[in-house]
């Protein structure tokens, strides 16, 4: 089965001949790891409250919820530890020869991510990209 060729945040892209655009093997991968680093899982209170929605009604722990992090302090090392792990859950992120690499910039107001990963489809490596205003 094929996906739709779209990533998070943007729309459906055609093709030359009219029909929408299929993804190939590593850009499905690389939109499903930018869809579940940017989706919103639910989030509960220290008693199990719910204090905040998820995107995905029907998968309430899905995503890493990084857009929700905007105006909040940045603590680098846990959202380093938080992408990784989403990231490894992901079947196109191989997970040899060796886990995803992620390197964070804080500059100013921006938070910006370099992720490096090898294609689990091709085995050739793939770099994510994606800064989240703070």
């Amino acid at each position: 089965m094929f996906d739709l060729h779209h990533y998070y945040g943007s729309d459906l892209e055609v093709s030359a001949t009219g029909d929408l655009l299929v993804a190939d093997a590593t850009t499905t991968g690389e939109q499903r790891c930018y869809r579940r680093l940017l989706t919103n899982p639910a989030m509960t209170d220290s008693a199990g409250n719910v204090t905040a929605s998820p995107d995905y009604t029907f998968a309430v722990d899905y995503g890493a919820g990084i857009g929700r992090r905007v105006g909040s302090p940045v603590d680098l090392p846990e959202i380093t530890a938080l992408i990784k792990a989403q990231m490894q859950l992901e079947s196109g992120v191989s997970q040899s020869p060796i886990a995803p690499d992620v390197e964070l910039i804080s500059s100013g107001e921006v938070l910006g991510a370099v992720i490096r990963y090898t294609d689990a489809n091709t085995g050739q490596p793939v770099i994510l990209n994606f800064d989240v205003s703070q």
